[in-house]
C-alpha cells in the first residue's frame, strides 16, 4: 500500500468515526429535545392562562402530555437514557403539570376567592413537586411495575385541562355560580391530594399486548381514538374520572384480597370434605 493510499484509508476511518459520534450525539439529544418541547408548552400554557385564553392553555398542557409520553419511550428505544434526562424530565413535568395547571385553575376559577384561591392552586403545585420528588427518590430502588402510588402528576395536570374543556362544552364561563365553583374547587383540591396519597393506581406501562392480538388491539385503539376525538371534551373527562375511581377500587381489592382468598380456600376444603 502506497503512502497516499494509507493516508486515504486513515482519512476515511476518521470520517466514519466522526459520523458515528455525530449520530450518537443526535440520538442522545432527541429525547431531551422532546422534553424541552414539553417544558416550553407548559410555559406557553402559563402565558395563555394569564391572558385568559383558557381553552388554548388546556390544549398546551395536553400537548405537553404527549411529549411526556414520547420522551421516555424514545430514550429507551434508542438506548439513550441518562440520569440527566431523568432529572430534566422531572423539571419539565413540574412546569407543565405542576405550575401550568395550578395557574390555569387559579386564573380560570379560583381568582375570586382571594388568598384562599392561590393557596389551593399553590397546594396543587406543591403536591406535584412532592409527587415527582417521591418518584425520583424511588427510581433506583425496587418499584411496583403494575401500579403507581398516587396519581401521576402528568395525569393530574391533564385532568385539570379536561375539566376546563368539559365545563366549557356546556357554554359555562367564569365567574361560575357558587355551587359549581365549590364543586370545581373541591375537585382540584382532591386531585392535589391524590398525587401525594398512597392509593395504588394502574400503570399503563404494565399493559402488554400479545403479538397474536396486536391487530385487534390496534383496531380497538383506533376506534377508541375516533370516539374520543368526536366528542373530546366529555369523553376525556369521563375517561379521566373512570381512572380516578380505579384507584380506590384497586386499593379495596388489594386490602380484601387475603380475606377473599381465605374464603375461597375454606370453600374448597368444604367441597373436598363432602366428596
Amino acid at each position: 500500500m502506497t503512502p497516499a493510499q494509507r493516508e486515504s484509508f486513515r482519512e476515511r476511518r476518521r470520517r466514519r468515526r466522526s459520523g458515528r459520534r455525530e449520530r450518537r450525539r443526535a440520538v442522545y439529544l432527541l429525547p431531551n429535545l422532546i422534553t424541552s418541547t414539553g417544558l416550553m408548552l407548559g410555559f406557553w400554557s402559563i402565558t395563555l392562562s394569564i391572558r385568559g385564553e383558557f381553552d388554548k392553555a388546556a390544549l398546551a398542557i395536553v400537548l405537553a402530555m404527549i411529549c411526556d409520553m414520547l420522551d421516555g419511550r424514545v430514550a429507551r428505544a434508542t438506548h439513550s437514557s441518562s440520569r440527566f434526562g431523568v432529572e430534566f424530565d422531572s423539571l419539565s413535568d413540574l412546569t407543565a403539570f405542576g405550575l401550568a395547571p395550578a395557574l390555569l385553575m387559579y386564573n380560570w376559577t379560583l381568582l375570586p376567592l382571594g388568598p384562599r384561591g392561590w393557596l389551593i392552586a399553590g397546594l396543587f403545585a406543591l403536591c406535584a413537586a412532592l409527587r415527582l420528588a417521591r418518584f425520583n427518590a424511588r427510581a433506583d430502588g425496587p418499584s411496583a411495575p403494575k401500579h403507581f402510588q398516587g396519581i401521576a402528576s402528568t395525569f393530574a395536570g391533564g385532568m385539570v385541562a379536561a375539566t376546563v374543556w368539559f365545563v366549557s362544552s356546556f357554554d359555562l364561563e367564569p365567574p361560575f355560580p357558587r355551587p359549581l365553583g365549590i364543586a370545581i374547587t373541591s375537585f382540584f383540591a382532591l386531585l392535589a391530594l391524590l398525587m401525594v396519597s398512597t392509593i395504588p393506581y394502574p400503570s399503563l406501562k404494565a399493559v402488554k399486548i400479545d403479538f397474536r392480538r396486536a391487530y385487534s388491539a390496534l383496531v380497538g385503539i383506533a376506534v377508541l381514538m375516533v370516539v374520543v376525538l368526536l366528542n373530546h371534551e366529555k369523553m376525556l373527562f369521563a375517561i379521566g374520572c373512570a381512572y380516578l375511581v380505579s384507584g380506590p377500587v384497586l386499593w379495596w381489592m388489594e386490602r380484601h384480597k387475603p380475606k377473599l382468598e381465605d374464603a375461597a380456600e375454606r370453600e374448597r376444603e368444604s367441597l373436598s370434605d363432602v366428596h
